[in-house]
């Protein structure tokens, strides 16, 4: 009598499960599944819900080459020029399930003054990776005065809209995890590391034998390294800093990107557009990489690693078969050094009272004479 409604159920909840993965990425499933099942999916099944671009037997099988730029669609990793290779064969123990990881030790640094860098050491290899977002949250935010401001609009729409109460956990504020496979044990490693979306942590991973001279923390807004040994140098230069030192990072497109789409086949206006834009565009890369080389010696563009979509990339060569790989270092138990907004927290252990959401709630009461009940007949904000 019962197996109809189970049967609808179990159906029901595939369904579900099929849509929160459709929409949400396999991250959403990472984050909800049991440690164990979780660590299955991760290491092993990414490229079969990504889907590959060949028959899956070779790391470029799972780069795809999109209209918005390279992007690893399976268990990939990224190397000096953006060649591609699988994960498994440069380092072990990896994974990406980072959302719930605490250091064991935060030291706050600072950016550099000045436009700048100490430049690399005579026989050092200069280590080069990209990155832009990639959907890895740490439980590590921080956040300034305009961030609560607009969290307190953001509550006082929604109570004069619905009578609701509630402060969501900060969108954009988290720090996202990369992680940096260090393989390269011939000379000490020199790590330029350029990051093009807001907070970043870049994990450090170091195969034996693998030494790190000094670490340059390129663009974002708030930028920290986890995994790294206190005695090396850090620098860094955020983004906004960069544009100040008229340092503007520009690379080459992809071959498949939407914009030789329009210079090849759009109409004859926007295909006029476009052939400026590629002149500008030029003048830009070729700017950047001579900045680059005279900072660091080598040229940005023939040195990159690191794809548009992804979650690592590997410095140095790729092991063979009697080589070790590099070794996966936690999040979890790490020391971080990293740059803060005017406040910072980690996700559950914020004081009772003076987490985000209070703090959110406090000024708008504060503003609301008191009493929140008062913003549903107008207060201003």
């Amino acid at each position: 009598m019962i197996r109809g409604p189970i049967s609808l159920l179990i159906v029901g909840a595939v369904m579900l499960c099929g849509v929160a993965l459709f929409a949400l990425g396999p991250g959403f499933l990472l984050a909800v599944l049991p440690e164990r099942l979780g660590g299955l999916l991760d290491r092993g099944m990414m490229g079969s819900f990504s889907g590959t671009l060949g028959t899956g037997e070779t790391a470029a099988d799972y780069l795809n080459d999109a209209p918005d730029g390279l992007k690893a669609r399976g268990p990939i990793a990224a190397m000096s020029g953006n060649r591609p290779v699988f994960i498994d064969d440069v380092i072990t123990g990896y994974t990406t399930r980072v959302g719930r990881d605490i250091p064991a030790e935060i030291t706050t640094i600072r950016p550099i003054s000045g436009c700048r860098l100490t430049p690399p050491l005579a026989g050092t290899e200069v280590g080069h990776v990209t990155a832009g977002a990639t959907g890895l949250d740490l439980a590590l935010f921080t956040y300034a005065d305009q961030d609560l401001a607009g969290a307190v609009q953001g509550l006082v729409d929604r109570y004069r809209d619905r009578g609701a109460t509630d402060v969501p956990q900060p969108s954009g504020l988290a720090y996202d995890a990369y992680d940096v496979a260090v393989t390269e044990t011939r000379a000490p490693v020199y790590l330029v590391l350029e990051n093009a979306a807001r907070n970043r942590i870049w994990n450090i991973h170091l195969a034996p034998g693998a030494r790190v001279e000094r670490v340059i923390l390129l663009g974002g807004t708030q930028a920290g390294v986890a995994n790294l040994d206190p005695v090396v140098p850090v620098e860094v230069l955020p983004g906004a800093a960069m544009a100040a030192c008229g340092i503007e990072p520009a690379y080459p497109l992809n071959p498949g990107h939407r914009f030789f789409e329009v210079l090849k086949d759009g109409p004859t206006t926007y295909k006029a557009e476009a052939e400026a834009k590629l002149v500008v565009m030029q003048d830009r890369i070729a700017a950047y990489n001579t900045w680059f080389r005279d900072s660091f010696g080598v040229t940005a563009d023939d040195t990159r690693a690191g794809f548009d979509g992804g979650t690592i990339s590997v410095v140095g060569p790729q092991p063979g078969e009697a080589d070790p790989k590099a070794t996966y270092a936690p999040i979890r138990g790490s020391r971080i050094r990293m740059t803060q907004d005017s406040y910072f927290e980690i996700v559950g252990q914020a004081p009772e009272g003076e987490d985000f959401a209070s703090k959110v709630k406090a000024i708008a009461t504060t503003f609301a004479f008191g009493d929140l009940k008062t913003l549903r007949q107008g207060v201003a904000f």
